[in-house]
């Protein structure tokens, strides 16, 4: 009786010690999401928001599993640019797992539908609000607020440090570092922190596989200057209008001399209709295959 008793007692610890290693190696059930105001239906697959403090700042962020194969989809962290927008825009404008219907009556929540291009198709994303002081993201210390672009890398990258202990079940997924507009900044900046932590040793260690930028903000004399070249070489301008636009404007846009501004404004008209209607702004379809391609690790 004395050795069933010790049998039953080991087997209840080891069942004990089972059941913590689950808890700990899941997501934080706390975190999850189950409902969203003007969406009456099912989630397409689990959502998950919440805080990580880094620094005394609370970075908010909201995490949409794959809808694909959660278990070996990448993971992929999303940064709206500004600086200073939310990457919340990210996840109801762009390509998150809703969309908004189209009019609603005065006075009444929108009502949310599902977007058949969601990057959440193909991927595990997460939506990250920051510097501290953008959208939902911020602190109790208001000198928290100044930052720069470096600072920004390092508290996003103990962010993620944080985030994936949370998530552990995500780490070894392959890790996509994506975003747009001065987020061109941020993603590479990031990048490189990433891979100096991996190089230290840093844990856990992130399984970064490469970064994702959309119009992205680089320089602002390098960007201002590559825009004529670049619409030009792309066959966006004829060769008239980028020889007019060159002899008007020269080659340094921040600083036509004043005696040409009027002629460069002039010459620069017919650049913006010949090219403005070439690449519209908003698919979803063609970015969703390229999204999916990219992360895939397929020829684009």
């Amino acid at each position: 009786m004395a050795a069933m008793a010790k049998f039953s007692v080991l087997s209840l610890c080891c069942m004990l010690f089972v059941s913590l290693v689950v808890i700990i190696k899941a997501a934080p059930q706390s975190s999850l999401v189950t409902h969203l105001p003007g969406f009456n239906a099912a989630f397409p697959s689990k959502h998950y928001s919440g805080y990580i403090t880094i620094d005394g700042k609370n970075l908010f962020y909201y995490f949409v599993v794959s809808e694909r194969n959660p278990a070996t989809d990448p993971v992929v962290l999303w940064l709206n640019g500004g600086p200073g927008c939310s990457s919340f825009d990210g996840f109801v404008y762009e390509h998150g797992p809703f969309n908004f219907a189209e009019g609603k009556p005065k006075g009444a929540l929108p009502v949310l539908h599902l977007n058949p291009y969601s990057w959440s198709k193909v991927s595990n994303i997460i939506y990250l609000d920051s510097p501290a002081g953008v959208g939902f993201s911020y602190s109790q210390n208001q000198t928290k607020y100044i930052t720069g672009d470096i600072q920004t890398a390092l508290d996003t990258h103990a962010f993620l440090l944080q985030w994936f202990q949370q998530f552990p079940e995500f780490q070894p997924n392959p890790l996509y570092i994506s975003g747009e507009s001065y987020a061109g900044v941020y993603v590479p900046t990031l990048a490189s922190q990433i891979a100096k932590g991996i190089n230290k040793g840093t844990k856990p260690t992130l399984n970064l596989k490469g970064y994702l930028v959309g119009n992205g903000v680089t320089d602002r004399r390098f960007d201002a200057n590559a825009l004529v070249p670049f619409a030009h070489g792309m066959a966006l301008i004829s060769e008239k209008i980028f020889q007019e636009v060159v002899a008007a404007c020269g080659t340094d846009l921040l600083n036509v001399p004043p005696s040409n501004r009027s002629l460069c404004q002039e010459k620069f008209q017919p650049l913006d209709r010949g090219a403005g209607h070439t690449v519209p702004e908003y698919k979803p379809r063609e970015a969703l295959d390229f999204f999916q391609r990219f992360v895939g690790g397929k020829r684009i």
